[in-house]
């Protein structure tokens, strides 16, 4: 089949599609194709928009993810310094009340043996 007779096929063909489609049909169809390119030019402004599309969120996530994870081992030091601060500020908060208990042990003592005497 040449070119020239395939274009004539195509021809005919849509001349067939236009005989037999009512008109308002074909307004749909041009309706609904406008609506559809409409919602794909929203979808790629979504997936594309250099400020906050997805790809731009995603390679921002991404990259946040990579320079958590290049940081574990100084978080985790961290964390265990804080865990050894932590018992230190308790083992200094237990010796403080028992150092308050005996002075005011004494002090009530102090009075006790002022008043007797």
């Amino acid at each position: 089949m040449t070119q020239t007779e395939l274009l004539k096929s195509v021809l005919q063909e849509i001349k067939h599609i236009k005989g037999n489609m009512p008109n308002g049909e074909l307004k749909q169809m041009q309706s609904d194709m406008s609506e559809l390119k409409e919602d794909i030019s929203e979808m790629k402004y979504s997936i594309l928009n250099p400020d906050n599309g997805v790809i731009v969120n995603t390679n921002k996530n991404t990259e946040f993810r990579q320079i958590l994870q290049a940081n574990q081992k100084e978080f985790e030091a961290k964390l265990a310094e804080v865990e050894s601060i932590k018992l230190w500020k308790e083992g200094v908060t237990r010796a403080l009340w028992i150092i308050f208990g005996i002075i005011a042990a004494i002090i009530i003592r102090m009075f006790m043996m002022h008043a007797e005497g």
